[in-house]
């Protein structure tokens, strides 16, 4: 596939993926599933924040354990080597999931402080929506970095 065709391709993506984006937030906020702390003082706000982050972990956990859980049964990745073929595409998709992680914490932490109390169940909101898009680009990225 020409570069072009590649630019062409993600553009697509893009243009379908923050529709969607905005629709499952919308749809998820206004649903009700999530609330809000229950207390409104910065403490209770921020340990929310930071509990919601548990959730976003649990993807990344998922990564380590796929990439830990396949080492024993290759030579070229037994001894921890991040350089191999066999796991290349996987560590590329946890460092940007890390890389993606910090982005959110931090951004929520943030968020937690400044955001009226009745938008706070934005936060598992955006947290649900981390969760979805991480593993779709896990599963893609996995076919084929260019999806």
């Amino acid at each position: 596939m020409n570069f072009k065709t590649q630019q062409t391709q993600v553009g697509l993506q893009i243009a379908v993926s923050v529709p969607c984006q905005i629709g499952y937030i919308y749809l998820v906020f206004h649903s009700g599933i999530f609330t809000g702390p229950a207390a409104d003082d910065l403490a209770s706000r921020i340990a929310f924040a930071l509990q919601n982050q548990l959730f976003a972990l649990l993807v990344l956990l998922a990564m380590i354990g796929f990439i830990a859980g396949a080492r024993p049964w290759a030579s070229d990745v037994i001894d921890g080597n991040d350089q191999a073929t066999r796991l290349a595409i996987q560590v590329r998709i946890q460092r940007n999931t890390v890389e993606q992680f910090i982005l959110l914490a931090v951004a929520h932490l943030a968020l937690a402080t400044v955001l009226p109390a009745h938008l706070l169940a934005i936060l598992p909101t955006l947290v649900s929506l981390f969760i979805v898009a991480r593993i779709l680009y896990w599963i893609g990225y996995s076919i084929d970095p260019i999806y």
